[in-house]
This record gives structure tokens, sequence and C-alpha cells, in this order.
């Protein structure tokens, strides 16, 4: 959780000192106010940070970006979409037999699209004379993998002190469906012309994920498309690169 928001606060400070570059002084009159417009623009983004995530893990593969409209220069609706694929076998490749021995042939791939929608607030100071400006905000998602795939196979049961009283859980494969829902707080700003940076921490929980069951023995799912590994924790990152259409 520390690395993650270690990093959260270098990009704001890098994002927020690059934006001095950009801004020239906010003149606050009421004529600003009067230019003020009910509908801005819309911004198209997409993750680097899940990017460099698949480029470091070679067991994962992701992709997602967003739409994000802004509304007064305060409330940015916000929708994403992305496709993940993750081998998460050597996560539960460990001794449960009792023998001392890594378990073998253990098989649990994932893969699916998922979609967020939400809203982020901006706390920044507004310049309504201006069609693009950078913003801080907090903001909530609700987010869904539906009827992603998985397949799972070599799985034994909780062993007593002999091995052979530990028996193999049946292999599955089929589509299930995982929900969960983010807190959010991140800044966006302007770089070069409509082109922007940002960065966000989050925060997030499973609000259900379905089991797998076979007979009297079940496995519990511990990781979706667009969540990740809830074993890795509830905390979060995306740096986004986006482009600003008014």
């Amino acid at each position: 959780m520390s690395t993650y928001i270690c990093r959260f606060i270098s990009l704001m400070m890098l994002l927020l000192l690059s934006n001095s570059v950009f801004a020239e002084k906010k003149n606050k009159s009421k004529s600003a106010e009067e230019q003020k417009q009910f509908f801005y623009g819309v911004y198209v983004d997409y993750d680097l940070g899940d990017l460099l995530m698949t480029a470091i893990e070679t067991r994962r593969f992701g992709m997602n970006g967003s739409v994000v409209l802004d509304f007064q220069h305060f409330i940015y609706p916000a929708f994403e979409i992305g496709y993940a694929t993750y081998d998460a076998a050597p996560d539960y490749s460990y001794d449960n037999t009792g023998t001392g021995a890594q378990t073998e042939g253990v098989t649990y791939d994932l893969k699916g699209a998922y979609g967020k929608v939400g809203v982020n607030i901006n706390l920044l100071e507004k310049d309504y004379s201006k069609k693009l400006t950078p913003y801080g905000y907090v903001g909530v998602r609700y987010a869904i993998a539906p009827n992603y795939e998985y397949e799972i196979a070599g799985f034994r049961t909780d062993a007593s002190m002999w091995a052979d009283d530990a028996d193999f859980i049946p292999a599955q494969k089929g589509n299930t469906t995982a929900q969960w829902a983010e807190f959010l707080a991140g800044v966006n700003t302007p770089i070069y012309k409509g082109f922007c940076l940002g960065a966000e921490l989050r925060y997030k929980g499973f609000l259900h994920i379905n089991r797998v069951r076979e007979g009297n023995c079940s496995i519990n799912q511990s990781y979706a498309p667009g969540y990740g590994d809830s074993e890795d924790g509830s905390w979060g990152f995306r740096y986004t690169i986006s482009y600003f259409f008014h």
C-alpha cells in the first residue's frame, strides 16, 4: 500500500509542476464567470500503468481506456472498458498435500472483458473561460466483469497427515461474474495542446464474486479481470495519457 501511495504522491507533484508551464494566471473576474458553459468536452484516455504491468508480469495481459465528460469543470461522468487475461496458477502452487512438495499440475486461467461506470468531482478552483484546465478530483466507480471465462484444475482438498487422503477436485471450466466498487483520488493536467497526463490512486473491494463448486468442494475465486488478485491487497493505481475533444 505504501508503495502505491508514494508513487501517487510523486506523480501528482510532477503533473502539477508541469502544469505551471501550460497554465497562465487565472482571472476570476465577473466576465470569466459569464463564460461558464454547461458542457466543455470529452477526455479519451489509455492506461499506461496497465501497459507497464503487462510488460513486467509475463503471466498477465491487460489493457483499458475510459471516456470522461466535463460538465461545468465540476462533474465528470466516467465510463471505463478493458480486457485482461491472467495465469494465477503459480499463486496457488503450494504444499497442500502434507508431503513438503509443491503442488504440480495446478491450472487457474482467467480472461474476459470488464466495464466501470462512475463520476469524478473536481476539487480545484475553476476557470470557466478555458475549455481545458487541470483538475484534481475524488470519485467512485461501480465495476463488473460479466461472464468472464475461468479454467481451474489440479487442486486438492485440505490434506490430513496422510497425502493419500487429499483428493483432487475435478477440473472446472466455465463462465462467472464479479462485481466490485472503487473509491479514487486523482489529478489530470494538460501537457501539450489537447494532450493530458493523469494519475489515480484507487481503493477497491468485491461486492460479489461467485465460488466454483463441485459436489461438497468449493474454490474461492480471488481474481477477476479489471480487479486483479484480491490477495495482493485493495489498492490500485492508474497512470493515463488522454486527449481532450471539445
